[in-house]
């Protein structure tokens, strides 16, 4: 049975309602063993945080964390808070910090996932971006945490809410944002290895892959395929359009080129089929006469 559409905002400020879910196991597990993603979405600006841990059990101090962050960030407590019935969200220690937070807990009816679409459709976002992003640049699946990261900080910078003509992030932290320092994910880069010792003719940078951009400072994510880490560098120059990527930004080059060169191959056969009627005419004239 399909839901209608709300017309209006049910919420009229930040923290009035979050929604919350889980998505996960994933089929691969990232460098640090993680599976789980909890995903949380603030119902009036649409704002989503991620957070990736290792077992459902860790779902209650991952969303307790982030509660706090957020309730201190905005200086006010959340009102109400939406799951599914799923026995991560449905347990006593759920019960009792909504008790002693005076929190609302809301749950969508059994079987029905619409009554919790708002972060349902937030989940299916993020997984289907991460996918293509981790073909495109046909990056091993352990990366996957790295593609959602970045798809929600990319997505929350960009995407206009719903009947405004705002960002969310605009909307959650009362500025707009800024998206000079964007890059492609999975791109190649440059970063100075200052740790390390160099020698005179070592050279003075590591080939990295990009990974997307830092949650708690201004620093970029890079994957050294050298020492196989993960890190955070300022110091990086990116290779947005490397040379090997040109031809996969300009598809159908190749294709447009083969029908090309069989259009000429046909149009010199014809003209040289057409060039030899009109000689043997000629001859058959002067024999003739």
């Amino acid at each position: 049975m399909s839901h209608p559409r709300l017309e209006h905002q049910g919420t009229s400020k930040v923290l009035e309602l979050l929604h919350i879910d889980l998505m996960g196991p994933m089929q691969v597990a990232i460098i640090d063993g993680k599976r789980y993603v909890l995903v949380v979405v603030d119902d009036f600006s649409r704002f989503t945080w991620v957070n990736f841990i290792r077992e459902k059990l860790d779902t209650f101090e991952s969303f307790k964390e982030l509660c706090t962050q957020l309730q201190r960030e905005k200086d006010i407590g959340i009102v109400r808070i939406r799951s599914d019935h799923g026995t991560k969200f449905e347990n006593s220690k759920f019960h009792e910090y909504y008790t002693g937070e005076c929190i609302k807990h809301e749950f969508s009816s059994p079987i029905t996932p619409q009554q919790n679409g708002v972060v349902g459709r937030k989940n299916i976002t993020l997984q289907e971006s991460a996918r293509v992003m981790l073909h495109v640049k046909h990056l091993p699946y352990h990366f996957w945490a790295e593609a959602i990261n970045t798809v929600c900080h990319v997505h929350n910078r960009v995407t206009i809410r719903a009947g405004t003509t705002t960002t969310l992030y605009e909307l959650w932290k009362g500025r707009k944002p800024t998206v000079k320092y964007f890059h492609v994910f999975g791109s190649k880069c440059y970063i100075l290895p200052y740790r390390d010792y160099r020698r005179k003719m070592d050279p003075k940078s590591d080939e990295e892959i990009f990974m997307g951009y830092s949650t708690n400072s201004i620093a970029y994510r890079v994957y050294n395929s050298r020492t196989q880490v993960v890190m955070e560098s300022i110091n990086v120059v990116i290779d947005d359009v490397a040379k090997d990527q040109v031809p996969d930004m300009v598809p159908g080059v190749e294709a447009y080129a083969e029908t090309s060169a069989q259009e000429k191959e046909i149009h010199e056969t014809v003209t040289e089929s057409e060039t030899n009627s009109i000689e043997a005419e000629l001859d058959n004239a002067e024999m003739r006469k």
